[in-house]
């Protein structure tokens, strides 16, 4: 008990200091990345990563065989991050008859397709496959992974127990996670834990059947043909990242809610005191403050995002995109997204200060009972599902505090969006965007 007590103190340690997810900081110092039974041939890294779907792309990467041609090595979590279209931003507020108004940031590329856009960028020959059927699917995915191969498949979180904790809102999204195997009448996914984790068959239908626009969807990667040639596949992806930032991605009234127009739109409302779309009357009271407060360190960090708004993981990309292509421009773009993860990051501070301050160990004890149970810790992250709540609703902060920690968010808002403007002009250099 003790040395668990220690290792718990040393993982959240090593977090602080290097941005990392609970699960990447737990194998670092474990050294846990062994081989286990019943999974598909070469799979060997599973959970972890700064960022859940570029890490799980790359352990599928990795099993299939996939190099680059520059150095001959399997594609890194940053690499793959970057060329699924790295940051983005979008956001939306919610009201709800008899629920405490909501919002979402999502931080990376969106609406455009993450994983598929890596693998297309990088021509990476795969296939998507979708039915309305589940016994169709369900064939499907057994004539995969008889092939010896892991399968993507997108289902929704709320309807697997181990995602008890997880926001109404996101757990209801579509989510990916790698079937890497079967043992009896249960699956074997790649999705926090760092082992595989067993999920009945019977409920891993359902939750694949469960949201309509992604029902049996499955991505399937072919095994490695000749080694990427990642040049032009990273200018690709440059531009893409600078498109989506600066451009419509979205018709009519909902492009101003996306890049750089949407961030600068959520700087605003943070600030705003007077109109009904500022955050001082869209959260008004503790328990809708709360809410704000908490989805703001969720979008942040862990939700669609990794630490830093998913800033210092796309300046890793920067870096070596700076080297394969001799290019400064995106040396001055790393430069400026890893400023900006540092705002990020204390953005996600603040939103959790003062009385807001324990739901950060609520989101930790959370990740340590996925990391350790996965399937078999529904019981408890239902009673910590219950304990957020409870703590939500009850959070007790006076309208001056409020102010004080929205004034807080607004300040490092307004400093981020500039920081975010700059790193996105040389992003455009890099990319030679206007030439």
């Amino acid at each position: 008990m003790t040395s668990q007590k220690h290792l718990k103190a040393a993982v959240r340690a090593r977090m602080a200091r290097t941005g990392e997810r609970y699960t990447t900081a737990r194998r670092h110092l474990t050294g846990e990345h062994r081989p286990h039974a019943d999974v598909v041939p070469g799979y060997r890294t599973f959970g972890g990563g700064r960022h859940h779907d570029s890490a799980l792309l790359t352990h599928v990467l990795e099993a299939a065989g996939v190099t680059s041609a520059h150095d001959g090595l399997p594609l890194d979590e940053p690499m793959v991050a970057g060329l699924a279209g790295g940051v983005g931003f979008m956001y939306f507020s919610f009201s709800y008859a008899g629920a405490p108004s909501t919002m979402t940031i999502v931080p990376r590329i969106h609406p455009r397709p993450f994983l598929p856009g890596a693998l297309e960028r990088a021509g990476i020959p795969h296939r998507v496959e979708q039915t309305t059927s589940a016994a169709k699917a369900a064939r499907g995915l057994d004539a995969v992974l008889a092939d010896g191969r892991p399968a993507i498949c997108t289902l929704v979180r709320s309807a697997l127990g181990s995602s008890e904790c997880v926001d109404p809102f996101a757990g209801a999204d579509p989510y990916e996670v790698a079937v890497v195997g079967r043992r009896g009448d249960a699956v074997l996914l790649d999705d926090e834990r760092l082992e595989p984790d067993p999920v009945p068959v019977d409920l891993f239908a359902a939750a694949r059947a469960t949201h309509r626009k992604s029902r049996h969807r499955m991505l399937v990667v072919d095994p490695a043909g000749a080694p990427v040639d990642l040049t032009g596949a990273v200018r690709a992806a440059l531009s893409i990242t600078v498109h989506d930032l600066t451009e419509d991605v979205m018709p009519n009234n909902f492009a101003g809610n996306f890049g750089l127009r949407g961030m600068a739109k959520w700087a605003d409302a943070v600030a705003d005191r007077r109109s009904r779309s500022g955050w001082w009357r869209t959260f008004d009271g503790p328990a809708a403050h709360a809410s704000a407060m908490h989805r703001l360190y969720d979008c942040l960090t862990t939700e669609y995002s990794s630490p830093g708004a998913m800033r210092p993981l796309y300046a890793d990309f920067l870096d070596r995109a700076a080297d394969l292509l001799g290019s400064d421009a995106a040396r001055e773009a790393a430069a400026g997204y890893a400023r900006a993860g540092e705002l990020w990051a204390a953005v996600a501070d603040r939103a959790t200060s003062g009385p807001m301050a324990p739901y950060r160990r609520l989101v930790e004890r959370r990740l340590e009972l996925v990391l350790d149970g996965g399937l078999s810790a529904t019981a408890g992250l239902s009673a910590l599902a219950q304990e957020q709540r409870d703590f939500l609703a009850a959070v007790d902060i006076s309208d001056g505090d409020r102010a004080a920690q929205l004034d807080g968010v607004a300040e490092l808002a307004a400093e981020v969006l500039v920081v975010e403007r700059e790193a996105c002009a040389a992003l455009g250099e890099a990319a030679g965007v206007g030439r």
